[in-house]
């Protein structure tokens, strides 16, 4: 395997990157979509990487929320880590899903009936990302009531000749 070429990004550009094609499929469906970016953290990581991170949370919120129901994803900054969350209102996860939902192939009985195709991979994906770049994620979900995914990735340290935008 070859090492991660990692940059310098901003977690708030790659975002924006991938929303308008996941809001289309949001509002297409009857989803309500609302993005809120309040910090715009700088982190060191590999650019296809953060979009594949971004777009599988966003995807399984849009695809297990019903019409009427909400996505929202908001990025911040808390200290030295750029924070990401991804929730919805749609079917949630079970406390006993809720352990095993990160390991490959896993579904859950509730996601396999409202949408019969998945391969159980987005999310292993998603914390093999998370976790290759130093972070970490959670999930915390009621069954019927929705999910909050929510990762945390170390923000760049400026190197000498940096400057910061802030």
């Amino acid at each position: 395997m070859t090492p991660l070429k990692l940059k310098t990004l901003s977690l708030a550009d790659e975002l924006e990157k991938v929303v308008p094609l996941l809001k289309a499929q949001a509002e297409d469906k009857g989803v309500f979509f609302a993005v809120d970016v309040r910090q715009r953290p700088q982190i060191k990581a590999n650019p296809g990487q953060l979009g594949q991170l971004w777009t599988n949370l966003i995807s399984n919120a849009v695809k297990y929320t019903p019409p009427g129901g909400r996505v929202t994803i908001i990025l911040d900054k808390e200290g030295d880590w750029a924070v990401g969350t991804v929730e919805d209102t749609g079917i949630g996860i079970a406390p006993e899903d809720q352990a095993q939902i990160f390991g490959e192939f896993y579904r859950t009985v509730q996601a396999k009936e409202m949408e019969p195709r998945g391969t159980g991979l987005g999310l292993p994906l998603v914390k093999r990302i998370v976790e290759g770049h130093g972070g970490t994620i959670r999930v915390e979900s009621a069954l019927g009531q929705g999910s909050r995914f929510t990762f945390c990735l170390p923000v760049a340290t400026e190197s000498v000749g940096e400057q910061s935008n802030q």
